[in-house]
């Protein structure tokens, strides 16, 4: 693996962590409004006050945020912002570090670089692949060395700052107490559309809409088909399936079946001469005698089987399928069951005694091997109907395909690209059906989906695209008009309902008493507005993505006196820290900002 593709997937080395590190400080969203400087360079992407940024810096960092989005999530313009400005977020803190004389030695960036698993082949660094990495990015040793010193120092400086920061267990229990405070309100709906409902709109200025705007009522062009649908299924209820054609294919298949296999085990007893043979012979009887005796043939194999590759593991040979083994065995093999032990195999050189341990046997059932005999017979029709229909009926209508063949011809309704027939989507043919302008003389296809069926389809009618008349689209006209005139009708009625509420006059008004920040009851963004405001200017607006309007009168507010648990206090100290470290990160980065020069 290279050292760039180490370095993408993020491995954890000391080195590569600098490299990889996310360096994106998400507290602050962008940096614009940098400062330009004129004067920077065009050889160079990026100049942070006065210090140019390489090609290979800003190259690295692209290809590393690049792997943290799937192909196509985002276009390069935005990795490249993004690139941009993690490059700037990280030298700004870099520099600032220098400034507050923060630094490493040369020695400790060199160890990173030595320590780093991207450049090491058999755990050692190697040279020519470091080298040849510098070479791609275009760096030259120091520039790489600059690069690690700038990100592992800006890491330091901002872990710091994060780690700097502290809460007390009072804050911590105000920050609970707050977060379970419960809330009361009085609120009244403005419903845009139930506005828009009321509105009048003039005969005279639904006909001014339509005259000027009659092009957006466009009734799309209208296809409908006459088609065949293919497939096996089609054959199967015709079919029949005799009790020898499945005891025949049953026989076949248990024949080719390279499934059904059997694990064996043995013990060997080697000999290197007739006398020693005879007395291997005795201790194989003996060891079938204690077979017999119900002592275990694992217990047996370790105490006499000579086979050293198999008698720690009970003798296991593996699994056969009739072939692997020699003859003598496989032969005595075909007659045992599982747990079934063998007579004694003489071979050349050696006395064995087998045991079958599993078996996977042919398990098919009638039922199933009937399925499979049904479905190679429909689908040998299915291929002989479909080499007839190429030799013998292109050019010919699918009425003449329905008799010769009897095959059923179904008819669509008329259907435009957007609501195409639901059986036709597989095939991905929306585009060919609307290319055509006439009624077919003949059919088209066969056209074959990824799950074997097959489509034949012929043109009935075709209706171009129109413009649709005015009566046509007069409801939808009035609809939108209707919602234009609510626009501001919705305000005025705002007006209105604002007074009330800071009059305190509420008896218009829904209410819902104490209420949670989780509560589903109301809008998300609703909710949010509830808890931002206080009793001293308890009444605001919340605007709706659809239109709708709320007019809210915060009435009461509840806090939470439940005691704390000790792990609930450590939890909203952690999250007070995080808030603190990034309002803190957040005002620094403003800082380096209002002071930078970027091109």
């Amino acid at each position: 693996m290279s050292a760039l593709q180490n370095i993408r997937k993020g491995l954890s080395s000391t080195g590569s962590s600098i490299i990889v590190a996310v360096l994106i400080f998400g507290l602050v969203a962008t940096f614009g409004g940098f400062l330009t400087d004129p004067s920077a360079p065009s050889n160079t992407p990026l100049k942070i006050n006065g210090k140019n940024i390489s090609f290979g810096e800003y190259n690295l960092e692209f290809s590393r945020l690049s792997t943290l989005f799937s192909e196509g999530e985002v276009s390069e313009e935005l990795i490249s912002e993004i690139t941009r400005n993690s490059i700037i977020s990280k030298e700004l803190v870099y520099q600032k570090a220098l400034d507050l004389k923060i630094n490493v030695s040369d020695n400790y960036v060199n160890s990173i670089i030595a320590n780093d698993i991207s450049f090491k082949i058999n755990d050692e660094f190697d040279t020519s692949l470091f080298s040849g990495y510098m070479a791609r990015l275009g760096l030259t040793v120091n520039d790489y060395r600059e690069l690690v010193k700038s990100k592992y120092i800006a890491n330091s400086l901002s872990d710091f700052i994060s780690r700097s920061e502290f809460s007390l267990d009072s804050s911590a229990l105000n920050f609970i107490q707050a977060t379970n405070q419960q809330r009361s309100l009085s609120f009244f709906k403005l419903d845009l559309i139930e506005i828009s409902k009321k509105e009048v709109i003039p005969d005279s200025d639904i006909l001014n809409y339509y005259q000027q705007n009659q092009f957006n009522f466009i009734e799309p062009k209208k296809i409908a088909i006459n088609y065949i649908l293919l497939n096996e299924n089609l054959y199967r209820d015709s079919l029949e399936v005799s009790s020898q054609e499945i005891l025949d294919e049953r026989n076949l298949l248990e024949e080719g079946d390279d499934k059904s296999q059997t694990r064996v085990s043995h013990i060997q007893l080697s000999f290197s001469s007739e006398e020693d043979r005879k007395e291997k012979l005795e201790i194989a009887n003996i060891i079938l005698k204690k077979l017999s005796d119900s002592i275990t043939f694992e217990s047996l194999v370790e105490e006499y089987s000579d086979d050293f590759g198999s008698n720690s593991n009970g003798g296991d040979l593996g699994f056969t399928d009739g072939t692997i083994l020699p003859e003598e065995f496989e032969l005595q093999i075909k007659n045992l069951s599982i747990n079934d032990v063998s007579q004694i195999i003489e071979m050349p050189g050696s006395i064995h005694i087998l045991k079958v341990t599993e078996k996977n046997d042919f398990l098919f059932s009638d039922d199933e091997i009937k399925e499979m005999i049904l479905s190679n017979k429909s689908q040998e029709i299915l291929n002989q109907t479909l080499l007839n229909i190429e030799d013998n009926y292109f050019g010919f209508t699918l009425d003449v395909l329905s008799s010769d063949l009897n095959l059923k011809v179904q008819k669509s309704e008329e259907f435009n690209k957007d609501n195409l027939p639901e059986e036709l989507f597989s095939f991905n043919i929306s585009e060919e059906i609307f290319d055509q302008n006439d009624v077919s003389t003949e059919f088209f296809g066969p056209y074959e989906d990824e799950i074997g069926n097959f489509l034949l389809y012929e043109v009935r009618e075709v209706k171009q695209e129109t413009l649709l008349s005015q009566s046509a689209v007069e409801p939808e006209i009035k609809k939108i008009l209707q919602l234009e005139l609510a626009q501001d009708t919705i305000l005025q009625e705002l007006e209105k309902y604002e007074a009330k509420a800071n009059d305190n006059e509420l008896s218009e008004f829904n209410s819902y008493s104490l209420i949670k920040r989780d509560s589903s009851l109301l809008p998300d963004n609703l909710l949010s507005d509830l808890f931002t405001v206080d009793l001293d200017k308890p009444v605001f607006i919340s605007s709706q993505e659809n239109g709708d309007i709320y007019v809210v009168r915060l009435t009461k507010v509840k806090n939470s006196k439940n005691l704390a648990k000790k792990e609930d206090i450590q939890e909203a100290k952690n999250s007070l820290k995080a808030l603190n470290s990034r309002s803190y990160l957040d005002t620094f980065f403003k800082e380096l900002e209002s002071s930078s020069y970027i091109n």
